[in-house]
């Protein structure tokens, strides 16, 4: 009889054994889900935050690029950035209606040019004084941005519905 004893509390310790591994396994599975996640978004948000050169200021066939040209100690950059980082989550993608940009796919960018890398960007397209909104066509060509400096003022300039 001992050893039915023995038997039945080893298979027991066993079992719980196995569902404590299990769900330290499970634990760790999405531990490492998060941190991929996560790490995933600040990558993107990083992409998305930060000027990468040339080719971002390029739109594809059907798109335009709304560009913010600032330097993190203008005032007024202090101000417009959070609103045109707004117009960036709440408007990437979506389609404009304005008369030049009618039917293209919108995409912004914000370029730092105060970042050496960036100087000769915003010479290049005459950047004189910040913030600075240009909105560069699919064909080339670039428009200054002239609408109000908030989500709602760039959702209105672009004509995008809600």
């Amino acid at each position: 009889m001992p050893s039915n004893s023995n038997k039945n509390n080893s298979s027991k310790m066993s079992m719980s054994f196995g569902k404590d591994k299990n769900s330290i396994a499970m634990l760790g599975l999405l531990a490492i889900l998060a941190c991929v996640g996560i790490g995933y978004y600040y990558i993107y948000q990083y992409n998305r935050e930060n000027f990468d050169g040339q080719s971002s200021l390029t739109p594809a066939k059907g798109e335009c690029i709304v560009a913010l040209f600032y330097a993190p100690w203008c005032g007024h950059c202090k101000t417009f950035k959070p609103e045109f980082k707004k117009a960036m989550e709440n408007l990437d993608g979506k389609v404009s209606k304005h008369p030049k940009l009618s039917g293209k796919t919108v995409r912004f960018t914000m370029i730092d040019c105060d970042e050496e890398s960036n100087k000769a960007i915003a010479t290049k397209y005459g950047i004189n004084g910040y913030p600075t909104v240009k909105v560069f066509k699919d064909d080339g060509d670039d428009i200054e941005f002239d609408g109000g400096r908030s989500e709602a003022g760039i959702r209105k300039y672009l004509a995008i519905d809600n």
